[in-house]
């Protein structure tokens, strides 16, 4: 019996000073650290340095960017190529430079009875579209397509389609300079809707960026349905 309380008082004591669950101070337990948030990727770039928010034409509903140089007249067409090349011999300073300046006023000299021509069918034109005040908005229009060329987010590229086209130009008869202008027209204009449809892309992966990474999506995986029930069945 002695003994019996011997084991007892040891027993006793251990569970009088035990504090039950919820009386016990968890406030020393160090918290569980949190997850660290995943490095997000910087936001996408405009191309060629263009501003983040820079206008580009719209398209319309073929899908083409709506530039002055589209559904133009034969004279139109040639005009806007002299219109062009003109920008070129002006704005495309680099190691052709003289080149390209020495080309385009021979252009002007070879072709100067075609060219003349071609300006009074466009100021025709527009007489006839405009009435009165045709003068002005030709003036707007003119403007339009040297500020077109101008663009600097394209610049290399136009300036080498121009240096190629003031190339084949020498060999082009008076005769055949609108139609030599139709081909030539889209080559020069080509590295700026090349640039507009990087924008476009640019403005797409922006989009996608502000939106964020999505969650991923984990399965729940599907337990096999037992099988051999049945041996269960008496």
């Amino acid at each position: 019996m002695k003994q019996f309380a011997r084991f007892l008082l040891p027993l006793t004591a251990a569970t009088l000073f035990a504090a039950p669950a919820c009386a016990q101070d968890w406030s020393a337990v160090p918290a569980w650290p949190a997850a660290p948030m995943p490095l997000r990727e910087a936001p996408p770039a405009p191309p060629a340095g263009a501003a983040p928010n820079q206008m580009i034409p719209a398209r319309d509903a073929e899908g083409n960017y709506v530039t002055p140089n589209r559904k133009l007249s034969r004279d139109e067409t040639s005009w806007h190529l002299r219109a062009a090349l003109n920008v070129a011999a002006l704005g495309c300073r680099d190691a052709a430079e003289a080149e390209t300046v020495a080309a385009y006023n021979r252009l002007l000299r070879q072709q100067r009875a075609t060219l003349a021509t071609a300006d009074a069918g466009v100021k025709s034109l527009y007489r006839a579209r405009l009435g009165a005040g045709w003068e002005s908005e030709h003036d707007r229009q003119m403007t339009r397509v040297y500020n077109f060329f101008a663009q600097p987010t394209a610049h290399d590229g136009f300036c080498l389609a121009a240096r190629e086209v003031l190339a084949e130009i020498d060999a082009v008869t008076p005769d055949r300079f609108a139609d030599f202008a139709a081909g030539a027209l889209p080559r020069l204009e080509a590295p700026f809707t090349s640039f507009y449809r990087e924008y476009d892309a640019y403005r797409t992966a922006y989009a996608a960026w502000r939106q964020g990474p999505r969650p991923a999506v984990t399965m729940a995986a599907i337990a096999p349905a037992p099988t051999g029930f049945g041996a269960l069945v008496p």
